[in-house]
């Protein structure tokens, strides 16, 4: 289940970022190139731990994921109003976050919300199946050192 939710919220977060150098508003979303760059990146992480990981590399990743997107998300929604310029128009965004090479409004910080809701949810809920792995993974340990 990790591997699926971390390949998924990679691909999401390679396919905003890639739309992204062709239109700088996507969902109303502020998209730089530095922004997209970094979108495409995490993405890529994310998908390569979903893909070739295992299923605790994925959750690990969900968590963090998780735990950054959702304070980009409620840090966005503090901040104050601001101005942006896309594509040479001018517009005015209620929830306005300037970080160096990055612009948050308030359609990224609900993206970002819900990537980082979805990826608290993955990451910090075991599954059954992952319970019995750690279990399993435990009782192992315990043998090889009662034999020590």
């Amino acid at each position: 289940m990790m591997k699926l939710v971390a390949t998924a919220l990679g691909a999401l977060l390679c396919f905003v970022g890639i739309i992204g150098f062709f239109s700088h508003s996507v969902l109303g979303m502020i998209l730089t190139p530095f922004h997209d760059i970094l979108l495409i990146v995490v993405g890529a992480v994310s998908l390569f731990f979903g893909m070739r990981g295992t299923e605790f590399q994925a959750r690990y990743v969900c968590q963090t994921l998780g735990v950054v997107f959702t304070l980009l998300g409620v840090v966005g929604f503090i901040v104050g109003p601001g101005m942006v310029t896309l594509d040479g128009i001018t517009y005015r965004d209620s929830n306005l976050l300037k970080l160096p090479g990055l612009m948050l409004g308030t359609a990224d910080s609900v993206f970002n919300l819900l990537v980082g809701i979805v990826g608290l949810v993955a990451g910090f809920f075991p599954r059954q199946k992952e319970i019995e792995i750690d279990m399993a993974a435990t009782q192992a340990k315990q043998k090889v050192v009662s034999k020590s």
